[in-house]
């Protein structure tokens, strides 16, 4: 009977042992996990932060060249608008020198 309870114990050591590797082993993996995870999210954090960055490099230049096409426009219809009016302008003096002239010519 001796031998029996010693034998039992024995085991029961044995499994107390095991079971203490046991947990050791899981809080290790539990810990390899967590920073796994940890890696994981900064890896899609820094990601999501270069695609954000990407897109919002894209709507600025295209923001950009819709703006410089916007910009020519506008800069084309005034000179457009500063030629007409030169020509009008060049056309009234033209006018007003005839008439300058007809007047002091007696006419």
């Amino acid at each position: 009977m001796t031998q029996v309870i010693e034998e039992a114990v024995k085991a029961l050591a044995e499994f107390e042992a095991d079971l203490d590797r046991i947990k050791s082993d899981a809080s290790e993996a539990k810990k390899r996990l967590v920073k796994a995870a940890a890696d994981e999210a900064e890896k899609a954090k820094i990601d999501a932060l270069a695609k954000a960055q990407e897109l919002a490099n894209e709507r600025v230049r295209v923001a950009k060249q819709e703006a410089e096409t916007t910009a020519e426009e506008v800069a084309k219809k005034g000179e457009e608008s500063l030629n007409r009016l030169k020509a009008a302008t060049l056309k009234r003096k033209e006018e007003a020198v005839d008439l300058a002239v007809r007047r002091l010519l007696g006419g």
